[in-house]
């Protein structure tokens, strides 16, 4: 009987999740890609984050950028800013020469 109950638990927090995801997902479909100027660095516990000139961090997402870190870019992507967190979702970017 328990192990029914665990799974059940188990399944509805998938679909929970699922739901949750798939929700944030249509929503940066729908907003405007925005370009912002800034450098990418190390974050915690192994992710890629962007700094901004003007002191915003973001978590990368959809793009491999660890090549590009240390370094300044441009990125072009949909910004996503919650309550406690701010991640892009990546479209293009190109390093900007100093």
């Amino acid at each position: 009987m328990r192990k029914k109950t665990i799974f059940r638990l188990a399944m509805a927090l998938f679909v929970v999740t699922g739901l949750l995801i798939n929700t944030g997902i249509m929503a940066a479909e729908k907003a405007t890609p925005e370009t912002i100027q800034g450098m990418v660095e190390q974050g915690n516990k192994g992710t890629t984050v962007f700094k901004t000139d003007d002191g915003q961090t973001f978590v990368v997402l959809g793009q491999n950028m660890a090549p590009m870190i240390g370094k300044t870019v441009k990125i072009t992507g949909t910004l996503s800013k919650g309550k406690t967190s701010r991640a892009i979702v990546v479209t293009s970017f190109e390093e900007v020469q100093e």
